[in-house]
């Protein structure tokens, strides 16, 4: 070998290390620096936010009271497939038939679907185990409210009715994650079920959300629901506690326009909105991007408009002290009111003018 081509080896080599050490030495502080603009970006909406005044167009007992069934003991902590979950699913179906809504699932208003062992990308993303156990007699419940227009597609409502279940003789009561969202879920169909929109409803009470939105999964991979012909995807997943009165709207990063919605809802509301961990690790560094959380993900892989209400994580998340005797009256219904209102300006948003 040449000695100019023994220093062209040895320059490339130097500048491989080089490039190395920088990397290793910049990535940390760049990741840093992002997180702390994330986290001041967040305090500043935190802090501009203004609650207005409570609102009571909800059946705030019957909230609480539908939350209180399904986090039950005798619910089991709605494993799939378990006696509790299918008790669950049952009155779930029930409750849509007494309210009105038309079946929407593929036998009725269930569609039933079987979960099959596998990895789970989006697990392992939110820092779970990423193997997902196989559940068998898994199913969702959809009932659909027409619009008063019946040619504009419909908004899909979200929340998933599964949790943990009992593990080791311990009860995973799941009463935060997710009965809040499913109670909220069954208090919007009631009161749509008296004040139509335009757009059409449909009303999903998703199962085996826990084991990598295989619910929502289902939706799509079954042809049940297909992305073109669905406006919208709101998705609710613990909304029943913060000791800070926030409450967090994912998704007007991916979608901009959401952000006056988003600005509006907040003159209505009487919770905190924030709208954040929906930025990528380019953008926001190591703060957590929710994009993946939820059910909400699978609509956005699909390429569905969504925006996703929840709490932050709390430290009885995904523990047996969730609860119902946890929950937080008072904020978990203006919540719900918060989500009624941002469902009506989204309606006047899409709807042709």
């Amino acid at each position: 070998m040449s000695v100019a081509k023994r220093l062209c080896l040895a320059v490339a080599a130097l500048c491989v290390i080089a490039a190395i050490l920088l990397y290793t030495l910049a990535w940390p502080a760049w990741q840093q620096q992002l997180t702390e603009r994330e986290s001041i970006r967040l305090a500043q909406l935190q802090a501009a936010a203004i609650p207005a005044a409570p609102q009571q167009r909800l059946n705030h007992q019957q909230l609480l009271a539908d939350l209180n069934w399904l986090a039950h003991p005798e619910r089991q902590g709605r494993k799939p497939g378990t006696p509790g979950s299918i008790e669950a699913r049952a009155w779930l179906a029930q409750q849509f038939a007494d309210i009105g809504l038309q079946p929407a699932g593929s036998d009725g208003y269930l569609q039933p679907f079987t979960v099959r062992q596998h990895f789970s990308l989006s697990r392992w993303l939110r820092g779970k185990t990423a193997t997902v156990p196989a559940a068998e007699n898994a199913a969702n419940v959809l009932g659909l409210l027409p619009g008063l227009n019946p040619n504009l597609k419909p908004i899909v409502l979200t929340a998933h009715y599964d949790h943990l279940g009992m593990e080791n003789g311990e009860l995973f009561a799941g009463a935060d994650d997710n009965a809040s969202g499913v109670a909220t879920l069954l208090g919007l169909a009631r009161y749509f079920s008296e004040h139509p929109l335009a757009h059409p409803l449909l009303f999903v009470a998703l199962d085996a959300e826990e084991g990598g939105l295989q619910g929502a999964v289902a939706l799509f991979k079954y042809k049940l629901l297909k992305p073109e012909q669905l406006a919208f995807n709101v998705n609710m997943d613990m909304l029943s506690r913060d000791t800070n009165q926030l409450l967090f709207a994912v998704g007007s990063y991916q979608r901009p326009w959401l952000t006056p919605l988003l600005q509006n809802l907040q003159q209505q509301s009487a919770v905190k909105i924030i709208a954040g961990h929906d930025r990528p690790w380019y953008r926001a560094g190591n703060t957590q991007d929710w994009t993946l959380s939820s059910d909400h993900g699978i609509f956005y892989q699909q390429q569905v408009p969504f925006i996703y209400f929840g709490v932050a994580d709390h430290e009885d998340y995904h523990t047996v002290r969730d609860t119902a005797d946890k929950v937080d009256p008072d904020f978990y219904a203006q919540v719900s009111e918060t989500i009624l209102s941002f469902i009506q300006l989204l309606d006047q948003q899409l709807k042709p003018h």
